[in-house]
Order: C-alpha cells, then sequence, then structure tokens
C-alpha cells in the first residue's frame, strides 16, 4: 500500500489525479502504474488500466 501512495503521490506531482496502482502475483509486484491521462492527453491512461496492460506484457 505505500508503494501505492508513493505512485499517487508522482501522479499529483504532475498534475494528475493521485492514483497508483500495483498488481501483485506470487507476492511480487509484477507492475506499477500512476495515473498519466493529462500528461498524455489519453482518456483511458488511469494507473489500473496501464498497470494490467504492463502486467499482461509480463505474463
Amino acid at each position: 500500500m505505500a508503494e501505492a501512495l508513493e505512485l499517487a503521490r508522482q501522479a499529483a506531482s504532475l498534475g494528475e489525479v493521485p492514483v497508483g496502482a500495483l498488481i501483485v502475483k506470487d507476492n511480487q509486484v509484477i507492475s506499477r502504474a500512476y495515473n498519466q491521462r493529462e500528461c498524455h492527453n489519453q482518456a483511458t491512461a488511469h494507473a489500473e488500466i496501464l498497470a494490467i496492460e504492463e502486467a499482461s506484457r509480463k505474463l
């Protein structure tokens, strides 16, 4: 949870909605992301979606 909060702080520092997301498998973080909607001007660049996309590339 602490890492998700740190990711949210990173998002906030960039002017994003402060949301961070992690995906964990077998007690290992396999992906992490924060909101990037404003930076990329992309409506789907939510932290959760970005984390899922990263995890799917790894699995």
